[in-house]
């Protein structure tokens, strides 16, 4: 379980989603799924620079794909709203964005507009809705039924300034889970926890400096 420290050490900004978007995606189901049959054991090696991040966020930190989500389209610029949809697609097309029907539309008509050279062609719900379903692709299947996953799955487009303020909250809030859960699985004896160095990388070289 490791990201590298993605935070820009002069501001509260991570240049990078992965951690915010891989914790709805990653580090809770596959504890839950090790957990699940009482003769499976698991040891989870956590990286330090990985919890120091899930505190970062909990304790208001952001990043850039984040600040550019929660940017509302009828407020902005041409400009804006090129890096919005330049970071909404950020993802394996195959399975993240041409299995939702509104998701994939949105894709073409982007790039087809950059094809083109032209102006942003989106709307600004369009535009909108490309900001959610960046964030909601990555919630993993597991999670999906919670009520206010379940609710933007079902919409599915046409969202709201409130909807997508709600899905960053559940984000964080699911966040907050991560720690205490493994914690748990601990104390109950269901697994066993490593760690490694601060920054992952360095465990090689510790062990033999030719690795490098």
């Amino acid at each position: 379980m490791h990201q590298p420290d993605y935070r820009d050490p002069h501001s509260c900004v991570a240049a990078a989603p992965w951690v915010r978007l891989r914790a709805t995606k990653d580090y809770l189901d596959m504890l839950i799924l090790a957990t699940e049959n009482d003769n499976v054991r698991v040891t989870f090696n956590l990286v330090p620079s990985l919890i120091k991040q899930f505190q970062f966020y909990q304790d208001g930190g952001s990043d850039r794909h984040l600040e550019l989500t929660l940017l509302n389209p009828a407020e902005i610029g041409q400009p804006q709203k090129r890096q919005i949809l330049d970071n909404a697609f950020k993802c394996h097309p195959p399975t993240m964005i041409n299995t939702y029907p509104p998701y994939h539309k949105l894709f073409l008509k982007w790039e087809n507009s950059k094809r083109d050279h032209s102006e942003v062609t989106l709307s600004d719900d369009e535009i909108r809705d490309a900001q959610i379903w960046s964030n909601l692709t990555w919630v993993d299947p597991m999670f999906r039924n919670e009520q206010r996953v379940k609710i933007l799955f079902e919409k599915s487009e046409k969202f709201t300034e409130p909807d997508k303020i709600d899905l960053i909250r559940w984000q964080k809030e699911h966040m907050g889970r991560i720690i205490p859960a493994y914690r748990q699985m601990l104390e109950q004896g269901r697994i066993d926890i490593s760690f490694s160095p601060y920054f992952h990388p360095i465990l090689p070289l510790l062990c033999d400096s030719e690795s490098a």
